[in-house]
């Protein structure tokens, strides 16, 4: 079972929102903020990390699937910072799905 105290996402989207504030040069995540396709190519790699996923889980291959959903869940991160949204939007309507 999930440690649902673990800040682990709050860790990673405070140093996605510190990435985009202050670019560093050797950076991958400001980089994803700074691409000439702009917010299109955060997408596009959240589209194929997506597909990667897909492609472990059928093939049953766990390690694939943790490593993949992991790529997942930090480029969505990424798309949320990018158009300015928090992660406790994120939160807020998981939330309000559960009602």
């Amino acid at each position: 079972m999930a440690d649902v105290s673990d800040p682990v996402l709050e860790e990673l989207f405070a140093v996605i929102e510190e990435r985009k504030r202050e670019l560093p040069e050797d950076s991958y995540t400001a980089s994803l903020f700074t691409h000439e396709k702009g917010t299109d190519y955060v997408l596009e790699k959240l589209g194929e990390e997506t597909t990667e996923f897909i492609l472990a889980a059928k093939d049953s291959d766990q390690e694939a699937i943790a490593h993949e959903g992991a790529d997942i869940v930090y480029h969505l991160l990424v798309a949320l910072a990018a158009e300015d949204m928090t992660l406790e939007d994120l939160q807020d309507e998981l939330r309000a799905r559960r009602k």
